[in-house]
């Protein structure tokens, strides 16, 4: 298994040597992004939207919306040279509405990006979703639910989306899984759980020579059970795994940058022979999307901070995987 992993880790190492400034016509950006609280100003009575309307404390309005959709775009631009992404996960916006104001911005001009979204059982009404451009034709969809036992509230659903592509069938699911409020180990069962559903409908849906795609905030690390040991096994590799990345991550905690936001591929991905190859794997940490705290540490600049607008971006960095095709 050893040697398995080291001849992945020179796959990838040579992949990523290649230059994705100038985006090549037979090449898919993939990426992921929490956005933070993408709330938009109308109240919803079927959920628990208070903290992000006019009234409330964080006086949310049109105007920090409006702001929050410009911060967002900015995000866009730059992940990928100026270039739509082909795919794009998202995590914790509260409903197609906001989705659809993003792609109003000017950069989303003569997009042609179809949405994958359906409003989830979360209290606060955040959820999932999958933004796919033309270049992909859906065979099939679904919102997998996660009925944790004796769980007080309900948590988000997983967004499965299955494709068509150069005669190749992609399989992509868009996670949000449980946070660790309340205590990691006390919490820990919830992600273990969530981990062993989408390993199941993996296992029950995706065929061996079928590509895969696992990507969302899964708050948990690489090196933690769910995602190490209950769903990356011996048919996927997460790509957080095969660099060194010293102090950088999406998500800084306690002043400790780490990887809650995942990719996680089918190995087929990383075989040269493959017709689908891997190039790249990384995280847009730019310094404008970062904020330096007086310690001189820096972590993603957010839009709130408690009831504090600090005009930011979001509380993660999106990450991305760039592949090709022949």
């Amino acid at each position: 298994m050893k040697k398995v992993k080291f001849t992945l880790m020179l796959v990838l190492s040579a992949l990523v040597s290649v230059n994705v400034s100038a985006q090549n016509s037979n090449e898919i950006f993939t990426m992921f992004y929490n956005v933070e609280n993408f709330f938009d100003t109308i109240d919803d009575p079927k959920t628990d939207d208070n903290e992000f309307l006019p009234g409330s404390k964080k006086e949310w309005n049109t105007e920090k919306y409006n702001h929050k959709i410009n911060q967002l775009t900015r995000v866009f631009s730059s992940i990928n040279n100026n270039e739509l992404p082909n795919i794009v996960g998202l995590c914790e916006i509260e409903n197609k509405i906001v989705i659809d104001d993003l792609l109003s911005s000017p950069f989303f001009e003569n997009h042609n990006y179809s949405i994958v979204h359906k409003n989830s059982p979360d209290n606060r009404g955040i959820d999932c979703a999958l933004l796919y451009d033309n270049n992909f034709k859906l065979l099939d969809k679904d919102f997998i639910k996660i009925n944790i036992p004796d769980a007080k509230r309900p948590t988000r659903d997983i967004v499965y989306t299955k494709f068509s592509f150069e005669n190749k069938t992609i399989h992509v699911y868009v996670n949000h899984w449980p946070s660790r409020y309340g205590g990691e180990k006390k919490t820990q069962h919830k992600r273990d759980f969530t981990a062993s559903v989408l390993r199941r409908h993996i296992e029950k849906t995706v065929k061996e020579d079928d590509f895969l795609i696992v990507m969302g905030d899964l708050n948990d690390y690489p090196s933690n059970n769910s995602v190490q040991n209950i769903l990356v096994q011996k048919n996927l590799t997460n790509l957080c795994t095969l660099k060194d990345w010293q102090d950088k991550g999406s998500y800084s905690w306690d002043n400790q940058w780490g990887f809650l936001d995942q990719i996680i591929v089918s190995n087929n991905f990383l075989n040269k022979q493959s017709k689908l190859k891997a190039i790249d794997f990384d995280v847009l940490s730019e310094k404008w999307l970062l904020y330096e705290k007086k310690n001189g540490v820096s972590v993603p600049s957010r839009t709130y901070g408690r009831n504090a607008w600090y005009k930011g971006f979001s509380d993660h960095l999106p990450v991305y995987f760039v592949f090709s095709f022949n």
